[in-house]
């Protein structure tokens, strides 16, 4: 099982508890005793053109999730993901609990559809993405 736990304070969930005795990864966005900090706050809060006077996300979330947007799902692993995300994130201190001995495994394994991803990159790289598989898609005017 593998987590990922956007919290301030989020360390203290794992620290001294989760050991690599079952098989359990997690990361968190801070160690046990600091903030972990938002992102896309002012001025780059806005939405439609309106300001909504807060943060719209989390730095280690934010880092995950655009990591997950690109990342090769069948071929960057658990512990490229977690030096990567642990880099983008400057301002808490990103840590990692529980059993470490199966992060060479591909992240696909553990988040999104990896049978999928491979199909849309396979696509993507064919530039086919926006094209129709079905022969008798016609384009029509409005």
């Amino acid at each position: 099982m593998v987590l990922y736990i956007e919290a301030c304070e989020s360390g203290s969930m794992f620290n001294n508890i989760l050991t690599d005795s079952i098989n359990v990864y997690a990361v968190t966005a801070s160690n046990p005793t600091e903030s972990s900090w938002g992102t896309y706050c002012y001025p780059q809060d806005s939405v439609k053109g309106v300001h909504l006077n807060t943060c719209l996300g989390d730095l280690f979330s934010i880092n995950w999730l655009e990591n997950a947007d690109v990342a090769r799902m069948n071929k960057e692993t658990l512990e490229e993901q977690f030096v990567l995300i642990k880099n983008e994130t400057d301002k808490s201190h990103v840590m990692r609990y529980g059993a470490l001995d199966f992060t060479n495994e591909v992240i696909g394994d553990f988040e999104g559809d990896l049978d999928l991803a491979e199909q849309f990159f396979d696509r993507l790289f064919n530039r086919q993405l926006f094209l129709s598989d079905s022969p008798h898609h016609h384009e029509k005017p409005l």
